[in-house]
């Protein structure tokens, strides 16, 4: 083992500007969703711009979003009305992904109804909903470089499949290197990767091939599949990175994605299906 081991720096300098690696990693995650939306856009006809739009409102929205609901979660905990100006410190870390989740995507629907009209909004949904669980891939870097969202400390040997560079920025406790925080980052990245393709090459095609798809659907899929990974990996974490009370505020957030998923699935169906039967009816009449 390293006698000078040491953790990953979290950044770098530029003319005394202090850059962190979380920062760049959380962007480069977005445009990475923002590429792939354009990319299942384009596919169907639509420029490749069309998504343009919504990213510069949807991202800064969604870092707001995060924001918001980290600091809703930890306001007991970490800021309270004495503490108030550390709410907008956000450098110092503290972003929750589903609460920018939630108001990155309101605000990407709000834009394309008002804003892009060319392209129906449901549709706009699935084009680029299930990429959110992309970015989140690559944003979970980002808590690597911040030694964060880890799980209980385990023993080096038990994850030596893991490369030292990985396994290194896990060490609980530098003087004792033979034991490891769980990459829990990593878990949820490899599910989520595992997700967005279920949701984009097998349960697309699928329901389509079986006309068991109604447009909007993507929304759905992505609140059930995120949330289960979330709601799976929550109990595992290391009690310093739960956020809320004891039983954890992302748990029981993770159980609502899955619960909303379910309804806006069923919801989209009974209405979808509703208006082809009027529509069909009408049809008749003439």
């Amino acid at each position: 083992m390293n006698e000078m081991l040491s953790y990953l720096p979290k950044g770098f300098s530029i003319f005394g500007l202090e850059i962190a690696f979380y920062a760049i990693i959380i962007l480069f995650g977005a445009l990475m969703a923002l590429f792939l939306s354009s990319f299942e856009a384009r596919k169907e006809g639509y420029s490749w711009d069309f998504f343009v739009t919504v990213f510069i409102i949807a991202f800064p929205s969604g870092i707001i979003g995060a924001r918001l609901w980290y600091v809703i979660a930890e306001w007991q905990k970490e800021f309270g009305w004495d503490n108030f100006a550390q709410i907008f410190r956000i450098w110092d870390g503290g972003l929750a992904i589903q609460g920018g989740a939630i108001l990155g995507i309101t605000a990407g629907v709000l834009v394309v109804v008002f804003l892009r009209r060319g392209m129906n909004p449901l549709q706009a949904v699935d084009f680029a909903v299930p990429n959110i669980l992309v970015a989140q891939v690559i944003g979970r870097w980002g808590n690597f470089f911040n030694h964060e969202v880890y799980g209980m400390v385990v023993d080096r040997s038990s994850w030596s499949f893991l490369p030292d560079f990985i396994l290194n920025q896990m060490v609980d406790n530098l003087n004792n290197p033979e034991f490891i925080d769980v990459p829990l980052f990593l878990v949820e990245g490899i599910l989520n990767l595992i997700g967005f393709l279920t949701i984009v090459h097998f349960i697309f095609p699928l329901c389509k091939k079986h006309n068991a798809y109604c447009v909007g659907d993507g929304l759905g899929y992505y609140l059930i599949l995120y949330g289960a990974v979330r709601s799976i990996l929550e109990p595992m974490r290391n009690p310093t990175y739960i956020m809320g009370t004891e039983v954890g505020a992302s748990f029981v957030m993770a159980i609502l994605f899955i619960v909303c998923g379910i309804v806006l699935i069923v919801t989209n169906h009974v209405i979808t299906n509703f208006r082809t039967k009027n529509y069909r009816k009408k049809g008749s009449l003439k």
